[in-house]
């Protein structure tokens, strides 16, 4: 008797509030929200206006600086809204709240339901003098190349060479004062980060090869193909673009070279250059595969972690991470660490594939490869312009810390200090400024800063740090979007 009077009550409250339309006077002005997921809630407003007698929406995402974004007109049905920039939302007259599910594309993956409510206005926050952050590094030298430099740095510390590639497709071998002592040309961009394995030194060009020189001379002793057909990597601002900045360097157990290709394949390959075998992935990739035991493991842009045997390829498991995985694979403390386009950090047991934690990033994808010392991992992160410390045994957060701009790169790392950059771009979604900076292990306190202003030209297109600084005696070695290599110390006085 009860369950029939309810849904009597259902069926006569669903047409009584479908009678009462939403009107632009409930909505104008201001809304704020607070969702919550994977144990981190993030502010959002939102403001509606009229625009040339035309009312519209603005959304405000705070955890990544993206203020005032415009979603076009505002569509009402009933007691329904929506936008030209899909985000619909229902309106209940009882509770004066506005109810949905945030758009998959601010939140892929996940079904995060949302609730807004009447607030007061949103002021947008002064812009930060990262300038007196910190005091700057020392310089020692600096040197020019002529073109952006993307791969991450490579020091052999038996030569004591400084290896530098550039988006011209040149590496260079520079000394201890930056003199050039050899380059080699590979004809295409080099979005990989050389790689020092005993006497050579191995470098992946865009022009589908991977080339194996000698480590004093440059001279070149052997070249594979690992892309038969290398796809070209299309620029931010093309609809079509995967944002596949990176490329995949070696690894090496000393039978075998490994390297994943954007032709999804991942090789394995004798020393001589010869090949050992290759299996194929769903998707390119960019990241550089790790190794653990008897397994490889690598990672493509459909989201798909695999380790496969060292001797053949064999499949030992897969996990899916659900959206690309372009930042290098790690593995530490029998775990494997990867951050996914889901907005996922996410650590597996290396040795079965089995999920043991995963903790969200609100708005951000997570591509800066992990790094791991005394059970904590470090890691940057793309919008949300933080640098991140977490416990490796369960992925809690022990500090974030704001930076200037984009943190791709993987962080240099002493007893004390994590060294990393950040790329600048321009007001959209909001300021990104490029750096290179120290921060205390321990707090994430900024210890120095040098920022590195755009030109003009520059203000709209990417400028900064994007490629991983490397560590020598006492100096930090780094290449900016310039083309210029810098010698700083890295305990300044």
């Amino acid at each position: 008797m009860l369950r029939t009077l309810a849904c009597f009550l259902a069926a006569i409250a669903a047409p009584a509030l479908a009678q009462t339309p939403v009107r632009f006077v409930d909505l104008d002005g201001w809304w704020s929200a607070d969702p919550e997921f994977g144990g981190e809630s993030s502010h959002l407003a939102l403001q509606f206006i009229e625009k040339d007698g035309k009312p519209e929406g603005r959304l405000w995402l705070m955890a990544i600086g993206a203020y005032d974004l415009p979603l076009g007109e505002l569509k009402t049905y009933g007691n329904s809204i929506d936008f030209k920039d899909p985000f619909p939302l229902t309106w209940n007259p009882t509770t004066q709240t506005l109810t949905g599910v945030i758009p998959a594309d601010a939140a892929p993956v996940y079904k995060i339901p949302v609730e807004f409510k009447r607030s007061g206005p949103v002021e947008k926050p002064a812009p930060r003098d990262w300038q007196k952050s910190a005091p700057s590094p020392g310089l020692k030298w600096t040197v020019e190349l002529g073109a952006p430099v993307w791969a991450g740095l490579e020091r052999d510390p038996a030569t004591e060479l400084l290896f530098v590639a550039t988006e011209q497709g040149t590496v260079y071998a520079l000394g201890l004062h930056g003199e050039v002592k050899w380059k080699f040309a590979t004809g295409k961009p080099i979005r990989s980060q050389p790689k020092a394995i005993g006497k050579r030194l191995f470098v992946a060009s865009d022009s589908g090869y991977l080339y194996a020189l000698d480590i004093k001379s440059g001279k070149e002793q052997w070249r594979a193909q690992i892309d038969a057909a290398p796809a070209p990597r299309l620029p931010s601002n093309d609809p079509k673009t995967r944002w596949d900045r990176y490329g995949s360097s070696v690894m090496s157990d000393g039978r075998h070279l490994y390297i994943a290709s954007r032709d999804k394949n991942l090789w394995a390959l004798n020393m001589d250059g010869s090949e050992a075998w290759h299996v194929a992935a769903d998707d390119i990739m960019t990241a550089t595969p790790a190794l653990h035991g008897g397994s490889v493991i690598y990672a493509d842009y459909s989201g798909k972690v695999r380790a496969v045997s060292t001797k053949d390829g064999k499949l030992t498991w897969t996990y899916d991470a659900k959206l690309a995985v372009p930042g290098d694979v790690v593995v530490a403390e029998n775990r494997v660490l990867i951050g996914s386009r889901s907005y996922d950090l996410i650590a597996l047991d290396a040795a079965t594939g089995k999920e043991l934690w995963k903790t969200y990033r609100w708005f951000s994808w997570i591509e800066s490869p992990p790094v791991v010392r005394d059970g904590v991992l470090y890691t940057g992160s793309s919008d949300a312009t933080n640098l991140y410390a977490y416990n490796l045994a369960d992925g809690s957060l022990r500090w974030k810390t704001p930076i200037p701009g984009y943190s791709w790169q993987r962080i240099a790392m002493t007893n004390d200090l994590l060294i990393t950059g950040s790329l600048g771009r321009g007001a959209y979604p909001a300021s990104r400024n490029g750096a290179l900076y120290a921060l205390d292990r321990a707090t994430g306190a900024i210890r120095w800063m040098y920022l590195d202003p755009p030109s003009g030209e520059a203000a709209n297109k990417n400028w900064g740090f994007a490629a991983s600084p490397v560590l020598g005696e006492g100096v930090v070695y780094a290449a900016d979007f310039n083309g210029r290599v810098y010698a700083f110390e890295l305990n300044p006085k």
